[in-house]
């Protein structure tokens, strides 16, 4: 089957400016579109290549949701079309970025995410919440300004409401840190003495990615217990 005839037709239900630059973009397919929680979709717009984005929704929900941080060309003209489309064509989804891929276990899921990164663990987040789920879940997101944690109370209310969820918000823009990932590794450190315990889902750059899987593993973390689409658009070559 050509990606062409796999793709699903999906109607425009909303497209919002949130903040930091980001717009939320509802997608309502108008034939099933199956996805689990962490994968991606491409869209498939005339004139574009490579519109690869992370599902920010639940595969319980009605509408696939999508984040875009315009600031490039490429996304500032997908916003100006989205906003006179009628639809749009999904590709299949994609991507490795499945707790099923992780060995089952109770011990803490650290969801560390930048920017837009937040897409994937609000996925994550909203799918374990509707299978009533209670092994503790720490979420890391960081962004160089507070307006890039752009649902920053969505993430708030969570903990506010199950109390298996924490979250830590993290600001590199009057860090001391020259290295802004070693403000996320040493927040998750504070938090957890045994990180042999812990499986993680990391979405950011590859710089992020694996600065984050490094420092964690010179501290006891498990190699294969992280996940990162990093791994497959950019790994790393073998030492």
């Amino acid at each position: 089957m050509s990606q062409a005839s796999a793709t699903t037709t999906a109607t425009l239900h909303d497209l919002k400016k949130l903040s930091g630059g980001v717009w939320m973009v509802q997608l309502k397919p108008l034939t099933p579109y199956s996805y689990c929680a962490g994968q991606f979709t491409e869209l498939m717009v005339p004139g574009f290549t490579s519109l690869y984005y992370t599902i920010a929704s639940s595969p319980s929900s009605p509408c696939v949701e999508l984040h875009i941080q315009t600031g490039t060309d490429q996304a500032d003209a997908l916003i100006d079309y989205l906003k006179d489309a009628d639809s749009v064509e999904l590709a299949p989804a994609g991507g490795d970025c499945r707790l099923e891929v992780l060995p089952e276990e109770n011990g803490p899921l650290l969801l560390i995410a930048s920017g837009t990164g937040f897409s994937q663990v609000k996925s994550i987040v909203e799918d374990l919440l509707s299978q009533h789920a209670r092994r503790p879940i720490h979420l890391y997101w960081s962004g160089h300004r507070l307006s890039q944690l752009y649902m920053l109370q969505k993430a708030e209310n969570w903990a506010d409401l199950h109390d298996n969820i924490h979250v830590s918000a993290l600001i590199s823009e009057h860090s001391h840190w020259e290295d802004k990932h070693q403000m996320l590794v040493h927040s998750i450190l504070g938090d957890h003495s045994d990180l042999n315990q812990c499986q993680a889902i990391c979405c950011g750059s590859p710089a992020m990615v694996y600065t984050v899987l490094d420092s964690l593993c010179s501290k006891g973390f498990r190699r294969d217990a992280m996940l990162s689409d990093v791994f497959m658009f950019a790994p790393r070559e073998a030492q």
